[in-house]
């Protein structure tokens, strides 16, 4: 086995960054840091066999986040991250950037002085088999919290105000979040202590992947005939109202209506105040909707307490938080990935 060298401050970004790039290549990887023109704290130089590149740690790697690379000047030669996903690679490599990933996935292309360094694979396929910390539904609660209101306090008091948990749950969840570093400190600790959000775009991602992680599996999927999607689900809402059933639309359609864009939505995709499929069953009953496989409008039940309390109406319908909206459509693809970007701009933007 080849040993690895690293020259540039050592912290465990850089040695997790030199770790991917030699998992990708046979040949030796030194890190160094950039004499001059550092963009990035993490921007640093890369030596794999005889040649020299400018790489950049990128994290968690999304369709904004690499335009945003792309934009950078000078920019690197190689982004490396946790995971790049898929529309995020196409777009680096069509602009001739090399990527690396935690889950194995490489392609490194790059000759300079008869020297070739080649290198393309896809990585794994699924979720990611990293350590990650133990995210509780409490958790992501809270933090759909935050980044709903950005801007406000952070305390024990206004985030149950938010999320409907105890004094104790709200606690354990906030000091949570603070030792992963997601949250300062301004005061003691304590139901009066005062925090606030270090970075909302790197809570959002890592809250995206939690959710997403601990998505519950129960569905049920039922057989609609509505040629107006939003006019329809409006009058199976008034349903689910009438029998008391909360509900929050989220997916593609929550997606349109909080940062309206120009594909058409065929499908609906909702919350509902249900603990298992039997209840479910009831909410489809409620609003005269037959279960059937594969069917265009998919019942679940509400990920966390605080889905449901921070869900708002909008245009006649109630609409999970924009957060939650956010982690739903990130990973159903391409296309879901660019609405989520979209989304996030808009919701980030008029915060």
């Amino acid at each position: 086995m080849l040993a690895m060298y690293i020259d540039a401050n050592d912290t465990p970004t850089h040695r997790r960054l030199l770790a991917a790039l030699q998992t990708a290549t046979t040949a030796a990887v030194r890190v160094y840091p950039l004499a001059r023109g550092a963009a990035h704290p993490l921007d640093v130089r890369v030596r794999i066999g005889p040649i020299e590149f400018r790489a950049l740690w990128v994290g968690r790697c999304g369709l904004r986040k690499v335009r945003e690379v792309l934009a950078t000047r000078p920019r690197p030669e190689i982004i490396v991250g946790t995971e790049i996903s898929q529309v995020a690679r196409d777009e680096a490599s069509s602009a001739g950037i090399g990527w690396v990933d935690e889950t194995g996935g490489a392609e490194l292309h790059f000759v300079r002085d008869g020297a070739l360094i080649e290198v393309s694979r896809p990585g794994l396929d699924g979720p990611r088999s990293r350590p990650a910390p133990k995210w509780t539904m409490a958790v992501l609660g809270a933090a759909e919290a935050l980044l709903t209101h950005p801007d406000g306090t952070v305390t024990v008091s206004n985030i149950r105000e938010h999320t409907g948990y105890s004094v104790e749950t709200t606690t354990r969840a906030l000091r949570f979040l603070e030792d992963l570093g997601h949250l300062d400190s301004t005061a003691r600790r304590g139901p009066r202590s005062a925090r606030r959000v270090v970075n909302v775009d790197r809570l959002l991602e890592e809250y995206a992947d939690a959710a997403t992680d601990r998505r519950k599996p129960l569905s049920l999927s039922c057989g609609v005939s509505w040629n107006h999607p939003y006019v329809a689900l409006e009058a199976i809402g008034e349903s689910w109202d009438k029998n008391g059933i909360e509900w929050a639309v989220t997916g593609a359609m929550a997606a349109s209506i909080l940062a309206p864009f120009a594909t058409s939505v065929t499908s609906g995709e909702v919350y509902v105040d249900a603990v298992s499929l039997t209840e479910l069953d009831r909410a489809a009953a409620a609003a005269a909707v037959r279960p059937i496989e594969g069917g265009r409008l998919v019942l679940r039940p509400f990920p966390t307490k605080a889905t449901n309390q921070l869900s708002m109406k909008r245009d006649g319908l109630w609409i999970a938080p924009w957060p939650r909206v956010y982690a739903d459509v990130l990973h159903v693809g391409v296309r879901g990935e660019e609405i989520a970007e979209h989304l996030k701009e808009v919701e980030l933007t008029h915060a």
